[in-house]
C-alpha cells in the first residue's frame, strides 16, 4: 500500500507540551538523596561484610566506606539517618 502525499490543508502535528518538566525540582532532590543514601549505605555495609570473619568472599577495599568497622558502622547509620529524613 502506498502512503498518500499530505496535501496543504492537513492538519498540523499537535505543539510539544511547554508545561514545563514532568516531576518538580523538590522530588528530584529528594530522589537523588534518597539514592545517595542507598548508595552510602551499600559501600558501608560490604565493608561491614568484610569485617565478618565467617565469610570467604571479599569485597575491596576501593569499593567500601568507612575505612574500618567503626567508621563503615557510623556511615551506615548516617546513611540510614538520611533516607529516614528524606522519606
Amino acid at each position: 500500500m502506498m502512503a498518500t502525499p499530505a496535501t496543504p490543508d492537513a492538519p498540523a502535528a499537535p505543539a510539544p507540551d511547554s508545561r514545563g518538566p514532568v516531576h518538580p525540582g523538590w522530588l528530584r532532590i529528594m530522589h537523588w538523596l534518597n539514592a545517595l543514601a542507598v548508595v552510602i549505605m551499600v559501600t558501608s555495609g560490604w565493608r561491614i561484610y568484610n569485617a565478618a570473619p565467617f565469610f570467604d568472599f571479599t569485597f575491596p577495599n576501593g569499593a567500601t566506606l568507612g575505612g574500618w568497622l567503626g567508621g563503615a558502622l557510623q556511615w551506615h547509620f548516617a546513611g540510614l539517618w538520611l533516607l529516614l529524613v528524606n522519606g
